[in-house]
C-alpha cells in the first residue's frame, strides 16, 4: 500500500511451514503401500457399434492400452522392490527402439507388426532379428546387434585375455576378429563384445547374422550351447 502499512494476509487455511516441521515428530506414520496386483488390469474393450474416428484404429490401441497397463505393474513391481531408491534411472527409448519392444513385449498381430516394423524403418527381417535380440537382453542386446564399434586399446586388451583365458588350449577355436566381433573360422556362430563388457553369442541364417542367446560375462559360456573346437 501507498501509506506504507502491511499488506492484509488472508486466512487460507494453510499451515505455516515451522509448524508443519515441527510436528513431524507427532504424526503419524505413512500407511504401507498398497499390495501390489497379482497382475495388470485388463485394457477396456474398443470393440463398439460406434464407427471411430478417422486415423483411429481401435484394435492397435487397445494394443497399447494393454502395454501400457504392463508397463504400470511392471514399474510399480520395481518401485516397490528393496533398494529401488539408489537404482540409476531407465534410459528413455527411442521411437526406433520403442517399436520393437512393442512387438517383442505386446506380441501384436502380424498387421500392427508390419506398421511397426515400417514405422522403424525395418525389413521383416530386420524387425524379426531386433525382437529376438530385445527378448534376449533389451536394449542393450539390440544396441549389439545394430552397433558396430572398435574396442579401445584396454578394452581391447580385456577383451583378447578373456577370450584367451575361456577354453583350453586344446578346446580353443579359431576366431576371426572386426571391430567387436569375434567369428569362428569355418563355423557359422559369431562373438559380439558388448560395451557392458560382455559377450554376445550371434549364428547366421540366411546369410544373416542373429542373436542366439543372453550374454554373458565368459565368452565360452556364451557360446556354450554351440559346437566351436576347431576340427
Amino acid at each position: 500500500p501507498a501509506d506504507g502499512a502491511a499488506p492484509a494476509q488472508a486466512d487460507d487455511g494453510g499451515v505455516p511451514a515451522d509448524e508443519a516441521f515441527a510436528a513431524r515428530d507427532i504424526l503419524p506414520p505413512l500407511p504401507a503401500p498398497a499390495p501390489l496386483p497379482v497382475e495388470p488390469g485388463p485394457a477396456p474393450s474398443l470393440d463398439t457399434e460406434t464407427e471411430p474416428q478417422a486415423g483411429i484404429d481401435p484394435a492397435a490401441l487397445e494394443m497399447l492400452a494393454t502395454d501400457a497397463a504392463a508397463r504400470a505393474h511392471r514399474m510399480l513391481a520395481e518401485a516397490l522392490s528393496p533398494g529401488h531408491e539408489r537404482q540409476p534411472p531407465p534410459v528413455g527409448l527411442t521411437p526406433q527402439q520403442d517399436a520393437v519392444r512393442l512387438v517383442a513385449e505386446a506380441r501384436p498381430t502380424s498387421w500392427i507388426a508390419k506398421r511397426l516394423a515400417a514405422g522403424s524403418e525395418r525389413r521383416g527381417a530386420e524387425l524379426d532379428a531386433a525382437v529376438r535380440a530385445w527378448r534376449y537382453g533389451g536394449a542393450a542386446a539390440l544396441a549389439v546387434l545394430e552397433e558396430e564399434w572398435t574396442p579401445g586399446p584396454e578394452d581391447l586388451a580385456r577383451a583378447r585375455a578373456r577370450l584367451a583365458g575361456a577354453w583350453e588350449e586344446s578346446e580353443r577355436p579359431r576366431l576371426r576378429s572386426a571391430g567387436n566381433r569375434w567369428t569362428a573360422v569355418d563355423r557359422d556362430v559369431q562373438l559380439r563384445y558388448g560395451r557392458d563388457g560382455r559377450w554376445w553369442p550371434y549364428r547366421e541364417e540366411g546369410g544373416r547374422w542373429v542373436p542366439a542367446g543372453p550374454a554373458d560375462d565368459d565368452p565360452a559360456a556364451a557360446l556354450g550351447g554351440f559346437d566351436v573346437a576347431d576340427g
